[in-house]
């Protein structure tokens, strides 16, 4: 019977793996148009392992060196090690929130048993539509041994077999902490600890900018004092010097940390090279399995729904918003109200979601690490609009790979009929799910604001060109949760077992990541480049103020056109839905 559950979720995963717009594109394509779900993912497979030739060849003719044979091959370990516990990480949905509740409620068979069919079924996906990973690795160490033979097999057999125990550990402890999120209340210990992972990643931004970026940058201006050094062999020698006498040491004493006789790292590596390490780690992924696990709740419970802590508060702010920016909207007032029951959705990174992110963070403490380096106040000004642009680019892009399914019309299906007989377009529908980022998206850009401030105070910034750094936030509040949903029409799609995947898969996020990407490079990369020429040639500084005014001019302009582009492209999605997707939907 499990086995029989086994092959439906991958039959299932395999049929759903692909949006109809995506499963059009394909039909266009006589050789493609041939192929079934399941025979294009094998012909994605055979793909794969041409690509894993062609990075094996590629590593192993330009960048491999005899001499660092094993730092190259523990580094391909570690990264494979590295892999499978970001990928346990990320699987905990599926295999901690179960596929069918309803029959699975029925069903005689125990849920650990389910549980452990989940996460048998989640490695083999994983190791199928990402073989090439796997591959590479073998392929690169079968390249670098002195010799193929049993001991060679034994170790990257265990290797594989670590990387297995890694992925079910990882899935299990991820899995098991996301429930206690999700059952227990959000409060102040949970606060006290964002604040206090939000100043560490704050403080390494500043320590980036001044143990790394600085010291380059000072050895760079130093060597090369016109353009006519640039052309100087001997500035060059000097500086390579100058950075290899600044960095050897970090690096000296990382490989002796790694690679001394008797370190822990080697010892490891002697020990997954025993046969009797196959039977011990073999042991400890079937004892990891059978540790029996807590379905995460997805609806709204007797224990969770007289909650009143932090999420509470924070859809009532929510509400707050709504009726003063968007009050005559009712489909952004059902959201919110879906919202309240989805505590699974958003309890994993509630504070990253609703303040600020940690990468966010990251970058205020990178750009504050450069304004105290710099005294110019027009030049403040110019690094403050940069992060600005880049934070809010990045805290939307994070919402939408959060909760994708709280933007997206696949998770309306059992809605699309009621609305369509009122007669209104799907246009409207899908608008309300902008506004409702918007509400969303309100309070980072707040809170953004308010730090712009508390900057402006801290290093006595008062200059009339502040008022700039206002309009930026003002308009990217609209344009960059803009660019992260337009082409969601597109990826519709309903053939859908759970919530939880809808914009998950390769080819959903791959087309909406391109997407923005391409806007993003021209409202965010601009000011990123002026920032960086201008460093290495001051001469551009002296007309800071001007290129502040242009820059706000160039962003206002590059905004609007991309705010007609991608109305154009919603309403185009949103036509291909009408035409062709639903009549999907009661199937």
């Amino acid at each position: 019977m499990l086995f029989s559950l086994l092959s439906l979720l991958l039959s299932v995963r395999t049929k759903q793996q692909y949006s109809n717009i995506i499963q059009w594109i394909i039909g266009k394509v006589s050789f493609l148009k041939r192929l079934s779900s399941k025979q294009y993912i094998i012909f994605l497979f055979f793909l794969d392992i041409l690509f894993g030739l062609t990075v094996v060849s590629v590593i192993h003719a330009w960048l491999y060196s005899p001499a660092y044979r094993q730092q190259w091959e523990s580094g391909f370990i570690v990264f494979l090690l590295l892999y499978s516990i970001l990928k346990g990480v990320n699987s905990y949905r599926k295999t901690h929130i179960p596929p069918f509740q309803e029959l699975i409620e029925l069903a005689p068979v125990p849920a650990k048993n389910i549980h452990i069919t989940s996460v048998i079924a989640e490695w083999i996906w994983i190791g199928f539509t990402n073989f090439s990973t796997f591959f590479i690795y073998f392929m690169f160490q079968g390249y670098i041994t002195d010799s193929i033979d049993f001991y060679f097999w034994i170790k990257h057999v265990n290797v594989l077999i670590l990387s297995i125990f890694l992925f079910v550990l990882s899935n299990k402890l991820y899995g098991a902490y996301m429930y206690n999120i999700v059952v227990k209340k959000i409060g102040w210990i949970r606060l006290i600890f964002f604040s206090a992972v939000s100043s560490i990643f704050f403080m390494l931004g500043r320590l980036f900018i001044s143990g790394f970026i600085l010291p380059f940058y000072e050895a760079f201006r130093q060597n090369f004092h016109s353009i006519h050094s640039a052309v100087d062999n001997a500035s060059w020698i000097q500086l390579s010097e100058q950075l290899v006498s600044l960095y050897s040491n970090q690096l000296h004493s990382i490989q002796v940390f790694l690679f001394l006789e008797g370190s822990t790292f080697l010892q490891v590596q002697q020990f997954i090279s025993l046969p009797a390490a196959t039977l011990l780690l073999a042991a400890g992924v079937l004892g990891l399995l059978i540790i029996p696990a807590k379905w995460i709740p997805t609806e709204e419970t007797n224990s969770t729904s007289h909650f009143k802590d932090l999420f509470h508060w924070y859809l009532r702010a929510l509400h707050k918003v709504r009726y003063l920016i968007f009050r005559a909207d009712l489909l952004i007032y059902k959201d919110l109200r879906v919202l309240q029951g989805k505590r699974w959705l958003l309890s994993k990174e509630f504070f990253n979601y609703s303040f600020i992110s940690y990468e966010a963070v990251f970058y205020a403490g990178v750009f504050t690490g450069f304004l105290s380096a710099v005294e110019s106040p027009a030049l403040q000004v110019q690094l403050l609009f940069t992060m600005n642009v880049i934070i809010m680019a990045n805290q939307a892009l994070e919402m939408r790979v959060l909760t994708p399914s709280l933007f997206s019309i696949s998770a309306e299906k059992q809605n699309i009929w009621l609305y369509q007989l009122s007669l209104s377009s799907l246009f409207q529908f899908f608008r309300s799910k902008i506004k409702l980022f918007y509400c969303l998206f309100f309070f980072p850009s707040l809170f953004l604001t308010l730090f712009n401030f508390f900057m402006m105070l801290i290093y006595e910034i008062y200059d009339v060109q502040m008022v700039i750094l206002i309009i930026g936030i003002f308009i990217g509040f609209f344009i960059f949760p803009l660019i992260q949903l337009y082409l969601f029409p597109f990826v519709t799609k309903f053939n859908f077992i759970h919530e939880y995947e809808i914009g998950t898969t390769k080819e959903e996020t791959g087309i909406v990541d391109k997407g923005q990407s391409f806007i993003r490079s021209f409202l965010v990369m601009p000011f990123i480049y002026y920032l960086i020429v201008s460093s290495f040639f001051p001469v551009l500084q002296h007309s800071v103020k001007v290129v502040n005014v242009l820059s706000i001019l160039y962003f206002s302009g590059v905004s609007f056109i991309c705010w007609i582009y991608c109305h154009k492209m919603i309403s185009k999605g949103i036509g291909y839905v009408e035409k062709i997707k639903i009549y999907s939907i009661s199937e």
